[in-house]
């Protein structure tokens, strides 16, 4: 006798119990209390697991830890009170930005955000994004964490407010990432967005500026191991945090965002004394503040690259009374050769590049200077044809600087020759 659909199916049933299969429908439904479970889980979660409060309501809130820092903490070489006494000034200075001869630490927000991803689309979420700033007598720390997606636009309203009472914001590759990050977030939720109003300052090329002659790598955390003293312990990579976070969502276990909060908390602590720091070291006089060749010669050149080359004639010749033999000085000469020629102290300029080509006589730029200086200035005709000579005697046969030492030479020539002999070498 043929069996029924309906005893075949009973059957199946039966088989797939035994073997403890779930049927389709089963698993739909559990997968649905799961994700209830874990709603609600990661919302408690939080609370229980982490320091902080809840920001608004179960419905329209977020997760807000904030500490109070005294302004004797330590963190790293200096305490965090340090960049009260910061020089806006030098602040200006490291940043190429004179906006920030304004900058005052006390109406400053020191922020970094923890996100999805690194490609900073529209579909990159800034889960946890902390600001730092001072309060009375403490440095204030609020880290605002997103328990599930519904919280972005209440943790956005309390970061606007937050925003709205500082002049500057502080971060680390922030002009690249995080600021265009947090705009798109805020347009996305149609919030006003102020933090473009606000002075910025980007420690991450005011680093570079000073330390990638030397460090190549200026990370922040390679920063903070190099310049800053500072060892983080139970950290978490942060590569790693992302995931992090989208485990925390299926699962509501909060545990393992201790050491994500730890990260994001050092992150910032970090901008302060690195702001205090730099400051610090710029404000000694001639590059006394930096124990490094390296590092003098990348703030001759930060002087250099903002045109105040009173300044740096005044730290090259610093730089070179405490330096012996080493590649470095070359670039000093020629930088404080070409920083006498725009304040037209010609004679300072052609003594810096006569040094130069004593110590590298093969430096091609400091022939040609030379030579444009001795036939237009000094107009010892017959110098200025040496040095083209000698200029092209070292410079790539059929190069393009051979070829200007040539074009010149022959100029010169052309030039004795008309003078009919009445240009002596010895009346140049």
């Amino acid at each position: 006798m043929t069996e029924s659909a309906a005893d075949i199916k009973n059957k199946l049933e039966d088989l797939l119990k035994k073997r403890g299969v779930m049927t389709g429908a089963e698993w739909q439904q559990q997968r649905k209390n799961k994700r209830v479970d874990s709603d609600s889980g990661s919302r408690k979660g939080v609370s229980r697991e982490l320091p902080g409060q809840l920001e608004g309501d179960e419905d329209f809130g977020f997760q807000l830890i904030r500490q109070d820092f005294p302004l004797d903490t330590i963190h790293g070489v200096l305490n965090l009170g340090a960049v009260l006494e910061s020089s806006s000034e030098h602040i200006a200075l490291s940043a190429k930005d004179d906006e920030l001869v304004n900058f005052d630490p006390r109406k400053t927000c020191f922020m970094d955000t923890e996100t999805t991803g690194l490609s900073g689309g529209t579909g990159t979420i800034a889960f946890l994004v902390g600001v730092g700033y001072f309060h009375e007598d403490v440095f204030r720390l609020d880290q605002c964490f997103m328990r599930d997606y519904d919280d972005e636009e209440p943790m956005l309203q309390f970061l606007a407010e937050r925003f709205s009472q500082c002049d500057t914001v502080v971060g680390y590759n922030s002009k690249s990432f995080d600021l265009p990050l947090l705009r798109t977030r805020f347009i996305q939720n149609r919030i006003p967005f102020h933090g473009e109003a606000m002075m910025h300052y980007d420690l991450v090329h005011a680093s570079r500026r000073i330390w990638k002659k030397r460090l190549k790598d200026c990370s922040l955390g390679n920063i903070e191991r190099e310049i800053l003293n500072i060892r983080r312990k139970g950290d978490v990579p942060s590569h790693l945090i992302p995931q992090m976070w989208f485990d925390f969502l299926n699962t509501g276990n909060a545990r393992p965002l201790h050491g994500v909060f730890y990260h994001h908390e050092v992150d910032i602590l970090s901008l302060v004394t690195l702001t205090a720091w730099l400051a610090q070291c710029l404000a000694a006089p001639e590059g006394a503040g930096f124990d490094h060749d390296e590092d003098q010669l990348s703030l001759v050149r930060v002087f250099y690259n903002q045109k105040k080359y009173e300044e740096v004639i005044n730290n090259g010749n610093a730089f070179l009374e405490r330096t012996g033999a080493s590649p470095l000085r070359r670039e000093c000469f020629e930088m404080m050769g070409l920083g006498a020629k725009r304040l037209q102290r010609f004679e300072e300029m052609q003594r810096f590049l006569e040094h130069l080509l004593e110590e590298f006589p093969n430096d091609l730029q400091a022939h040609h200077e030379l030579a444009k200086h001795h036939e237009h200035r000094t107009h010892n005709l017959y110098k200025a044809r040496d040095l083209c000579a000698n200029g092209c005697e070292r410079a790539m046969p059929g190069g393009v600087e051979e070829t200007a030492f040539i074009h010149r030479f022959n100029r010169i020539e052309k030039k004795i020759a008309k003078a009919g002999g009445s240009v002596s070498e010895d009346d140049c």
